[in-house]
């Protein structure tokens, strides 16, 4: 990142990241003098993401909650679905990603402090090491994001006052680490054993979407984007995102092209993107090529029986079906868009075992009068007119693709990935850059790469206009990333979550007839930071604006 910018938690834990056997340990500094012991820490890091204040709750009522194209009852959206996180049903201090995030920093830190000093073998050392700044970074990716600016702790049980550090210096530190991993890390795809272990090729494309939303960022301010509201394309202009004054936004999208490039160069030697888009998702797609670094599903890491399981798994799933997604975000796809026909459900069966006549979900009488097996479809109550999207799940219930029984032998809802980093993203982010570089013909040529995978409508040939490719790519990475923890994130680093969360105003509540307000104040571009943060913190300073 340089010449961009212009300037005691224990160690208990239970062996269940990843897909390793379940057992207990404690580690104390002379175990990580082994390999085993070194593994063991290196697990403790990621057993804290996967747990109930990060992955299996808190991370996706506080990303995936508040934006425009959410949609839940009100009980279910609560504070969070009205910008205030605090305020939701389940939040508790505990359960603050601040917290969390600062512990999966200091697990990050042990491991870089006592695995450097092992005396196991360089390579895996190195690797381990890689894959804790690989995580720092992606903690800080989100505290500052999440929070604006904040503490950079960087010792392992480094629990004392400690002054904000500017946006600006957290950046500094998170490109610092994952320039670090992507050099430690030795392994550039997924060995058998570890998938949900970070490597070279999610370090590389985290430091390209790190360097997407700084200069994107720096741009907010001086340029302009449409963006659909409720099936109207309206002209936004961005506002200045604070902290990135000063920032080099073409060094950024520089290092976005140099950085896709070469990830892009390995295709199909260690990732690639599925063939079709309904292959990415479901227990029978499971690890798959794309899905280059999340959580790997299995009877440790299974979603359906956390938060996430109730949020996103439909109703004809266990009787769940929390949160879907709005009618205007199901509108964004259009024609044969793989990612509407595939990606949404059409039909369900409203009982527990699967037996009954299947129902429309949403009621869309003209386009699927029949079900999967061919007889009429069922109107249902208003409820189920909720969209809900298929990633969770094996099948979305067209004719090619029917829902599965969840009673078939070898079919089990908890073999489903979380994935947070996919192949197919470095498409996305070499065309945004590809753009803001004035390269509008490749900008649109990668932008096909993905829209051709979903058979939607070409776009080559069809624009040069910076604002209007720029406005494409926005609607493209809502389109192909809905409910994978991304939408808000983009709206806040080109400026709009104000201005496109206001002009939506309200979405309607599924099954009540009634409104959830989309409208935000200032403050809520951050979150408020834990009041015993504050109050323990001496120099911490005073909380967030308006808060």
């Amino acid at each position: 990142m340089k010449n961009i910018l212009p300037f005691v938690l224990g160690l208990s834990l239970m062996l269940s990241a990843c897909d390793m056997e379940e057992r207990p340990y404690t580690i104390n500094d002379s175990m990580t003098q082994t390999e085993e012991g070194a593994a063991l820490a290196v697990t403790a890091m990621y057993n804290t993401f996967w747990s109930t204040s990060l992955m299996k709750k808190s991370y996706m009522e506080c990303i995936d909650m508040d934006h425009d194209h959410s949609a839940a009852p009100s009980w279910v959206m609560s504070g969070a679905g009205e910008g205030n996180m605090t305020n939701h049903w389940s939040y508790n201090t505990s359960s603050d990603p601040f917290y969390a995030f600062y512990a999966l920093i200091n697990r990050a830190n042990y491991v870089i402090e006592k695995v450097a000093e092992s005396p196991i073998d360089e390579t895996v050392r190195n690797q381990y090491l890689g894959e804790a700044y690989f995580l720092r970074a992606f903690s800080y990716f989100h505290l500052v994001r999440m929070y604006g600016p904040v503490p950079l702790r960087l010792k392992y049980d480094d629990l004392g006052d400690k002054a904000r550090s500017s946006v600006q210096e957290v950046y500094q530190r998170i490109t610092d680490d994952l320039d670090d991993a992507c050099t430690l890390m030795t392994e550039w795809g997924t060995s058998s054993g570890n998938w949900g272990h970070a490597n070279k090729t999610a370090a590389k494309i985290l430091l390209a979407r790190v360097y997407a939303t700084m200069g994107s960022a720096a741009l907010a301010g001086s340029v302009e984007m449409k963006v659909d509201i409720k099936g109207s394309l309206q002209n936004f202009n961005t506002a200045t995102v604070a902290g990135f004054e000063g920032v080099d936004a073409k060094k950024c999208y520089e290092k976005v092209v140099e950085i896709c490039d070469e990830v892009i160069a390995r295709k199909g030697i260690d990732y690639d993107y599925m063939p079709a888009f309904n292959k990415i998702w479901g227990a029978p797609n499971f690890r798959n090529k794309e899905f280059v670094w999340g959580v790997a599903g299995n009877a440790l890491n299974d979603f359906t029986t956390e938060h996430l399981g109730y949020y996103y798994t439909a109703p004809t799933y266990y009787g769940r079906g929390w949160a879907g997604i709005t009618e205007h975000a199901y509108g964004l796809y259009t024609g044969n868009d793989e990612r509407g026909e595939h990606g949404i459900f059409h039909y369900i069966k409203q009982t527990w075992n699967n037996t009954s006549n299947y129902v429309r979900m949403p009621d869309d009488p003209e386009k699927y009068p029949t079900g999967p097996d061919g007889k009429p479809a069922r109107s249902n109550a208003d409820y189920f007119r909720t969209y809900f999207i298929t990633k969770w799940y094996t099948g979305d219930g067209t004719v090619d693709n029917p829902i599965p029984n969840t009673t078939a032998p070898g079919y089990a809802l908890k073999e489903q990935d979380v994935i947070l980093i996919r192949f197919i993203e470095l498409y996305l982010l070499r065309a945004e850059a590809y753009n803001e570089l004035d390269f509008p013909d490749k900008a649109l040529a990668d932008l096909d790469v993905v829209r051709a995978r979903a058979k939607a409508d070409l776009l080559s040939g069809t624009t040069s206009d910076k604002m209007e490719i720029r406005s494409l790519i926005l609607q493209e990475r809502a389109m192909e990333f809905m409910q994978e923890f991304n939408r808000k994130f983009d709206l806040l680093r080109w400026g709009l979550y104000l201005d496109v969360m206001n002009k939506t105003q309200s979405v309607r509540i599924q099954g009540t007839g009634l409104s959830i307000s989309k409208v935000r104040q200032p403050r809520s571009i951050l979150y408020a930071v834990p009041l015993n943060e504050i109050n323990n913190n001496r120099l911490f300073g005073p909380n967030n604006s308006g808060y």
